[in-house]
């Protein structure tokens, strides 16, 4: 039987489209949202297609077997994964689904009582109160607030912009110089970050993001850029700074959430994907959870 479910490549043009669908979603995962799904279309085939009402994302890696995420609307969730699953089959692939949340594994369950389920700790979500992130206050901020009061002091003068047509053009510069001092030929995922970073910038008024940076004595210090995923959590999808200015990841953290999000709930800073460094520094700074993604193979 000819499958009529047909997947398109993510562009600019569909991300109305997209969030029309995320908008009837709850989900504290930070995989789907249209920042995510652009920033990293170069580095993997992201593609979309509406199937029974619901939104599907397929991911294909180079030389790996594609997965979607969990369908995504208001739509019959369960029979679109019974034709995804004959959909797969039809091109001799299994259907095989990432980034699930909990709550959405008993419908899988139920419909696929053999398929194999897998928690994937290294791309679990941190999602932190975002006012705490702010105003880091109480005992298990107290490292936090001293690198920060440190960084005040040594850095009187610095300001923060929000991220406009004023700056974008010095931020492309900026990254694109950055990139080359800390370039890694044999590091893939650095360079298609590279390429997704420039790619917002030069399409930032259209995306619908938020994002700053903050300066001192005319030189960008650190800049971050997020969106508004839910009614209740933002995605800080990138974050780079100077290391030579002291405190500078833990200021752009902070200003970005007070300037941009302050008046969101939770704050998703996505995952570690197993880096020890990276583990230590998102748990250092006290996630209210974890949110944890499992990798279902029906």
């Amino acid at each position: 039987m000819e499958s009529n479910i047909v997947f398109k490549e993510i562009s600019l043009e569909n991300k109305d489209l997209i969030k029309s669908y995320l908008a009837k979603e709850t989900f504290l995962i930070s995989d789907i949202t249209f920042g995510n799904l652009f920033i990293w279309r170069h580095a993997r085939k992201i593609e979309y297609a509406i199937v029974k009402d619901c939104l599907i994302i397929k991911t294909t890696y180079e030389g790996k077997n594609p997965f979607i995420f969990f369908p995504i609307g208001e739509g019959d969730k369960k029979q679109a994964l019974l034709d995804l699953k004959t959909y797969f089959q039809s091109s001799g692939e299994r259907l095989e689904l990432h980034s699930v949340e909990s709550k959405n594994l008993e419908l899988l369950k139920e419909l696929f009582p053999d398929a194999k389920v897998e928690l994937n700790r290294d791309r679990s979500d941190y999602v932190y109160v975002t006012k705490e992130l702010i105003e880091l206050k109480g005992r298990k901020f107290h490292k936090k607030k001293n690198h920060f009061n440190r960084f005040l002091e040594e850095h009187a003068g610095f300001t923060y912009e929000p991220m406009s047509e004023a700056n974008l053009e010095e931020l492309i510069e900026l990254q694109t110089k950055w990139h080359k001092l800390n370039d890694d030929p044999s590091d893939k995922g650095l360079y298609f970050e590279h390429v997704g970073i420039i790619d917002v910038f030069k399409h930032f008024d259209k995306l619908g993001l938020e994002g700053g940076l903050i300066r001192c004595s005319g030189n960008i210090m650190a800049f971050s850029f997020g969106e508004i995923a839910t009614n209740e959590m933002c995605v800080i999808h990138i974050e780079k700074a100077d290391i030579s200015y002291r405190g500078a990841y833990q200021a752009i953290n902070q200003q970005l959430l007070s300037h941009a999000f302050s008046m969101i709930l939770y704050a998703n800073r996505e995952e570690d994907l197993g880096i020890e460094g990276l583990r230590k520094a998102k748990l250092s700074y006290n996630p209210t959870m974890i949110v944890e993604k499992y990798e279902v193979l029906v």
